[in-house]
């Protein structure tokens, strides 16, 4: 009996209480259920890139993604749950290659790709090469009377420069920075001579100066002994 009183007692009420909870449950269920859309910014990212190849651009940096799923499974991604990775194993000189990102995106299971933009990824690689390029050493003045010009060395005779091969393939001669005054020579004597680097040129390989050696014969001050006895 009491079972029974405690059904039928408020009976409407109960049965209001009951609908308007299953409704909210209703909707609390469809809603995880339920599809929407997200945006997502994925930055584009390169691996087994070669000791001679440098990766001067990649356009764009950062891919615009737009995905679909449940609200559940939306709620928690991050841009970092989705990879754009492209392989440079077997890029070995400069170039500009392109991508279709769609071929290098990886996204969680249960999430659709729905739109991505830009469709192509543009990378541009530039090939680093060490060459040989020959010294030039600059002088100014003339040797003074009496002075005669023995012998004249540079050592190295050439040096080692490093840089991208479209900006330093065809430089063959490095100068000195600075200019040798024959005028101040009275006899046989070496410089330190620095190199002057080019804007093309990323660095010397080795050294970045020569030893200029000059050999002179003065005749004056063999005129001047022989003057005196």
């Amino acid at each position: 009996m009491k079972i029974k009183k405690f059904i039928t007692n408020n009976f409407g009420l109960k049965v209001t209480a009951l609908c308007l909870a299953f409704f909210v449950w209703a909707m609390i269920a469809g809603k995880e259920r339920s599809y929407s859309e997200r945006v997502l910014e994925v930055r584009v990212e390169y691996y087994n890139v070669s000791q001679n190849i440098d990766v001067s651009s990649v356009k764009p940096e950062k891919v615009r993604l737009t995905v679909r799923g449940t609200s559940k499974e939306l709620k928690n991604i991050t841009p970092e749950d989705f990879k754009i990775k492209i392989d440079l194993k077997d890029v070995t000189e400069g170039t500009r290659l392109n991508y279709y990102t769609e071929d290098y995106l990886q996204s969680p299971e249960g999430i659709r790709n729905m739109d991505v933009h830009p469709r192509m990824i543009e990378i541009t690689v530039k090939e680093f090469i060490t060459r040989e390029a020959a010294v030039r050493v600059r002088y100014k003045g003339r040797l003074k009377r009496g002075i005669r010009l023995i012998e004249r060395r540079v050592v190295p005779e050439k040096v080692k420069i490093f840089g991208y091969k479209s900006q330093i393939g065809t430089i063959t001669t490095i100068e000195g920075a600075e200019q040798i005054n024959l005028s101040e020579i009275e006899g046989s004597r070496s410089f330190k001579i620095s190199l002057k680097k080019q804007e093309e040129i990323l660095r010397f390989e080795g050294t970045d100066a020569v030893d200029v050696f000059i050999v002179v014969e003065n005749t004056n001050i063999e005129k001047n002994k022989k003057g005196n006895e």
